[in-house]
C-alpha cells in the first residue's frame, strides 16, 4: 500500500462502525493490508484465484449481488461491506454469488484472516465481523449497561427483598404461627421450613382468613394442614424481573427468595418494589386489577411505558419483552371484562373471550392493536347475543382508550361476525380450511392462533381442537397460505430506491413489520401447521421445528437469530419514539442508519428471503 494513500483509507475507516472506536495504530495496520479496486459500470468483480477469503468495503458507487440463478441477493452502496458469506464454506472456492457494478465503484479489499489478526485484543469488534450473519446481528444488539443504567428490573432480588421473615416448622400449630407473624416478626407471611431450613410451604395472613377463620379450622392443628405447599420462588442470584414475571403471570403477592440450599433468605412483595422504585412500578398488574374505572386504567399508561422503556434500555431479550407486554395487555383486558360484567350483569350463558394474532402469540409491542373474539355456547339466544355485543363493545372501546387501538380490519369481538356461537366458529374454520381463497385466508391468518383469556376454558378448548384438526396437516391449505405469504418479499434492494415506501412527509421509510417480522411469522406458522404443532409463540415454534428435525441446527439458529434481531430493532425504534414524545409504530427511517446497521438489516433480509425460497421448494411451488 502506498503510504500517501493511508490517511485517506484511515479516515474512511474512522467513519464506519465498528472501526471508529479503534486506535489509529490499529487502523493503520488494517489500511496497509488493503487493496484498491476500481470497477467500471457493468463490470463484474473478479475474485482472486487464491485460497484466501476477502472482505470488501465499498468506498463509493453502487453494486448488485446476484445468486447463481440470477435472482437478486442485494444492492449495496457507499460504506457497505460484503464478502462475509461469499463462499458457502471457507473451503469452497467457487463464489456463491456474483457482484456487478451498477455505476463506477471504488472498492477496498482485505484478506479476512489478516483483518481478524489486526483486531486481536478487540473481541467485541471481531464479533461484529463474524462470518455468521446471526453472530453479526447478535453483536449489534449486545449493549453493556452499568448497574445504575439497568434500573430496578435488572437488580438482584436480594437488593430489594425484605429480610423480615417468620420461620416456622410444619408441626407448629396454626395459633403459634399466627402469633409469630403478628406479635414477634410483624410480617404478613410465614415460611414453613424443614429441619435443614429448606422451604416446604408458606402461610400468609390472607391464608389465615380464607383457610382457617372462614372454614372454622381448629387453631391447634399443625400449620402443615393448611399451608400452601406448591410455591413459586426465585433464587437469590436472579433478577427482580424474574419475580415480576411470576407476580404478573400468577397474580401472586409473595415471592420467597431462596439460596442454593433452597433455604429462604428473603421475601419479595409489591411493597418492596414500591419502596425501591415508584416510577417503574413493577406492581402494575396489581394496580390494574384494583382499578375501578376506565379513567383509572388510563392513568396507568405512563407506568406501562416506563416498564417497556426499562426492558428495552436494559437490553432484555425480545421474547421476554413480548411476554411482559403481553401480561400487561392481558391484565388490562381481564380488568375491563370484570368491569363489563359489573356494569351489564352476569353473562347469560357460557362464553370465552379469546385473543388472536400477536396477542395470542405473546408478541405484544407498544403499537399492538386489538385482535379478539367471543365464543358463545350453542344455546345462546338472540337476546344473549345482544348482551354480548354490548359487552364486547364496552371492552373494545375501553382497550382503545387504554392505548390498544381498534383493529383497522375490525377483527374484534365488537364486530358481530366475531361474536358467535360455538357451531358458527367451527363452521368458519371448516370453510376457511377447505376453501382457501383470498378473503378466507385473511380471516384464517388472523384467527389461526387463539388463546383463551377469560370465560369457559372448556368451550374454548372444543373450538380450538376443531381449529387444529381443520388446519393442521392440510397440504392444499399450506400451499395457499404460502402463496399468500410470498406476496411480500424482504426488500433486498433497500437504500437504493427499489423498495422503500414513502410516508406522509415524502420520506423513504421502511415498515419493519411488513418487510421482515410478518414474513417470518408466516413462514414459521406454515411449517408449524404442517407438523401439527400446538405452540403459538414464534420463537417457541422455531425451537419446536428444530427439535422435530424440520430445521437443522444451523438453519434454526439463523431463523431464531433473525427473529430476535428484527424484533429488537422494532422495540428500540418504539423506545426512541417514546423518548421523542411520538406515537410508537413500525416505520423506520433508513436514512438514520449507519453502514453496519444497514449491513445487519441486509443480512436479516437475505436470511428471510432464503427461507422463503426454501419453503417454495419444500411445498412444491
Amino acid at each position: 500500500m502506498n503510504d500517501e494513500l493511508l490517511p485517506n483509507i484511515i479516515n474512511f475507516l474512522q467513519s464506519l462502525k465498528p472501526f471508529e472506536s479503534l486506535p489509529v495504530s490499529v487502523l493503520d495496520s488494517i489500511s496497509r493490508h488493503m487493496e484498491i479496486l476500481w470497477l467500471a459500470q457493468d463490470e463484474v468483480l473478479q475474485y482472486p484465484p487464491d485460497n484466501q477469503e476477502y472482505l470488501y468495503f465499498i468506498r463509493s458507487g453502487v453494486v448488485e449481488q446476484r445468486h447463481k440463478d440470477g435472482s437478486l441477493r442485494a444492492k449495496l452502496g457507499s460504506d457497505d461491506l460484503f464478502g462475509f458469506s461469499l463462499h458457502a464454506s471457507p473451503e469452497q472456492q467457487v463464489a456463491d454469488y456474483s457482484v456487478r457494478a451498477l455505476e463506477s465503484s471504488l472498492i477496498y479489499r482485505i484478506v479476512y484472516a489478516r483483518l481478524i489478526d489486526a483486531l486481536a485484543g478487540y473481541p467485541h469488534i471481531i464479533s461484529q465481523l463474524a462470518r455468521s450473519a446471526w453472530a453479526r446481528m447478535a453483536s449489534a444488539v449486545e449493549v453493556q449497561w452499568s448497574d445504575t443504567d439497568k434500573g430496578l428490573f435488572f437488580k438482584p432480588v436480594t437488593e430489594v427483598a425484605s429480610r423480615n421473615m417468620a420461620l416456622v416448622k410444619p408441626g407448629d400449630t396454626i395459633q403459634q404461627v399466627a402469633h409469630q407473624m403478628r406479635n414477634v416478626v410483624r410480617t404478613t407471611c410465614a415460611f414453613v421450613v424443614d429441619d435443614a431450613g429448606r422451604l416446604v410451604g408458606m402461610m400468609t395472613d390472607k391464608d389465615m382468613t380464607r383457610r382457617v377463620v372462614a372454614q372454622g379450622v381448629d387453631i391447634q392443628r399443625p400449620v402443615a394442614d393448611v399451608m400452601t405447599a406448591s410455591l413459586h420462588t426465585v433464587q437469590d442470584d436472579q433478577r427482580v424481573l424474574r419475580a415480576t414475571l411470576l407476580m404478573m403471570q400468577y397474580n401472586i403477592q409473595n415471592i420467597p427468595v431462596l439460596n442454593a440450599r433452597q433455604q429462604p433468605v428473603g421475601l419479595i412483595t409489591p411493597q418492596q418494589l414500591i419502596q425501591k422504585n415508584s416510577v417503574q412500578a413493577i406492581f402494575l398488574i396489581d394496580q390494574i386489577s384494583r382499578a375501578d374505572s376506565v379513567a383509572a386504567l388510563q392513568a396507568l399508561l405512563p407506568v406501562r411505558e416506563a416498564i417497556f422503556a426499562a426492558l428495552v434500555d436494559g437490553n432484555v431479550a425480545p421474547d421476554i419483552i413480548g411476554d411482559v407486554m403481553t401480561m400487561i395487555y392481558d391484565a388490562f383486558t381481564r380488568r375491563l371484562i370484570a368491569m363489563a360484567i359489573h356494569y351489564f350483569g352476569e353473562p347469560p350463558c357460557a362464553w370465552s373471550w379469546v385473543v388472536a394474532g400477536s396477542h395470542a402469540r405473546n408478541e405484544v409491542h407498544m403499537s399492538s392493536d386489538q385482535d379478539n373474539a367471543l365464543i358463545l355456547e350453542d344455546s345462546a339466544t338472540e337476546r344473549d347475543l345482544r348482551y354480548f355485543n354490548h359487552f364486547a363493545m364496552y371492552i373494545c372501546k375501553g382497550l382503545a382508550e387504554c392505548g390498544y387501538t381498534l383493529c383497522s380490519g375490525r377483527f374484534m369481538a365488537a364486530t358481530s361476525k366475531w361474536c358467535q356461537r360455538e357451531r358458527v366458529w367451527c363452521h368458519y374454520y371448516r370453510k376457511w380450511a377447505t376453501n382457501p381463497e383470498y378473503e378466507y385466508l385473511l380471516n384464517l391468518n388472523v384467527f389461526v392462533e387463539l388463546r383463551c383469556l377469560d370465560g369457559d376454558p372448556a368451550l374454548f378448548a372444543r373450538v380450538d381442537d376443531y381449529r387444529h384438526q381443520q388446519v393442521s396437516n392440510n397440504p392444499r391449505l399450506m400451499v395457499s397460505l404460502l402463496r399468500n405469504a410470498l406476496r411480500i418479499r424482504p426488500p433486498l434492494g433497500i437504500f437504493h430506491n427499489l423498495v422503500l415506501e414513502k410516508n406522509g412527509d415524502n420520506q423513504k421509510v421502511l415498515n419493519i413489520k411488513d418487510a421482515s417480522i410478518h414474513c417470518l411469522v408466516d413462514l414459521v406458522r406454515i411449517y408449524s401447521l404442517q407438523q401439527g404443532l400446538r405452540q403459538l409463540n414464534t420463537g417457541e415454534r422455531i425451537q419446536a421445528l428444530i427439535d422435530a428435525g424440520v430445521l437443522n441446527h444451523a438453519s434454526g439458529e439463523n431463523m431464531s437469530g433473525t427473529w430476535h434481531y428484527v424484533n429488537q430493532l422494532r422495540y428500540v425504534h418504539q423506545r426512541e419514539a417514546l423518548k421523542r414524545g411520538d406515537t410508537p409504530d413500525n416505520i423506520l427511517q433508513p436514512a438514520r442508519f449507519g453502514s453496519f446497521e444497514r449491513q445487519h438489516l441486509k443480512d436479516a433480509f437475505r436470511i428471510i428471503s432464503g427461507f422463503q425460497d426454501a419453503a417454495k421448494m419444500h411445498f412444491g411451488l
